[in-house]
């Protein structure tokens, strides 16, 4: 037996109104999206269990059980997504006085996650996947100009996706993104960088909405590209380069973090370049460093090999 068609509609009609929440503190689309889609798929539990609740209904087991079913039906890191998303929901019901008891994620703990290090990408990577747009189409040279601005800033796909066309300053080789919480910041670019800028924007001059202030452009002639877009794109050009796993935004954070502090880049560089506020992000992004570093040195003391020497 599912939720009654009323209950469904309260749900339905609140996440609507935490969508405006959203929408007024200026987050992004991509964090909309992702709110949301926790929102509904809330309800869509709800209904599946049965369960006819009101917000000020809901029970610490009513989290955990959402939960323990994505784990089961996904995964871990999934399942820690969405619990994150949801606490944010719930917190906004607590405001809106639709639950005045407190929130039932007082009593509840996030799902526990196995940490993973990230396979880091190689300078044959990068040659590989930069060689798979080498033609002088809009296209080829767009995804170039991607790819090396991610190698470059290890942005997030959201602030590479909301850059401007005025955004770009070739002389400075500098551009202003609108990092999480719409805080602003300047990141610098290098000249290989800056040349795939200057071609790219040379042929995205000709296309039929050079006009637009959005800087990435697609084949299509009603919108520019995407983050699903760019998703797709680095996934596509990643197999076509025989790139081990998926190649996705977020790999070449890791890979930016990881050489900028093998390089002797200081933290709070980094921190700024990436737009990072807790000093906890650069050692959670420098694991596959530590670890590569702490490999490297015990192949030079190995403590066995000088006994038996």
């Amino acid at each position: 037996m599912g939720t009654s068609s009323t209950s469904a509609a309260v749900w339905t009609m609140l996440a609507e109104r935490w969508r405006k929440s959203i929408k007024a503190k200026g987050l992004t689309s991509l964090t909309e999206d992702r709110y949301l889609a926790t929102a509904h798929r809330w309800v869509r539990w709800l209904d599946a269990e049965g369960l006819d609740l009101e917000p000020a209904d809901v029970r610490p087991h009513h989290i955990d059980d959402f939960t323990v079913d994505i784990i089961t039906t996904t995964s871990e890191s999934n399942a820690a997504h969405h619990y994150r998303n949801l606490r944010v929901f719930f917190g906004f019901l607590v405001k809106r006085k639709e639950i005045a008891a407190g929130s039932p994620f007082d009593q509840t703990e996030p799902p526990r996650q196995r940490e993973k290090i990230t396979d880091l990408l190689t300078d044959e990577n990068h040659a590989s996947v930069l060689l798979t747009c080498d033609g002088k189409d809009l296209q080829s040279l767009r995804d170039r100009a991607i790819i090396l601005l991610f190698i470059d800033t290890g942005m997030r796909v959201s602030e590479l996706h909301s850059l401007e066309k005025d955004s770009i300053n070739l002389t400075t080789k500098q551009l202003v993104i609108m990092g999480k919480g719409q805080k602003p910041r300047i990141v610098r670019f290098g000249n290989s960088t800056g040349l795939a800028f200057a071609r790219y924007l040379k042929a995205r001059s000709l296309h039929v909405l050079a006009d637009s202030p959005a800087l990435w452009l697609s084949r299509r002639k009603d919108k520019p590209l995407s983050i699903h877009g760019i998703q797709v794109m680095l996934n596509r050009r990643g197999k076509l380069a025989d790139i081990p796993g998926s190649l996705y935004p977020h790999r070449f954070r890791h890979d930016f973090s990881d050489r900028w502090q093998a390089n002797g880049g200081s933290e709070a560089g980094l921190m700024e370049i990436a737009g990072w506020a807790s000093h906890k992000m650069p050692r959670h992004y420098g694991k596959a460093a530590k670890t590569r570093r702490a490999l490297a040195e015990h192949e030079r003391i190995s403590p066995a090999d000088s006994l038996v020497a």
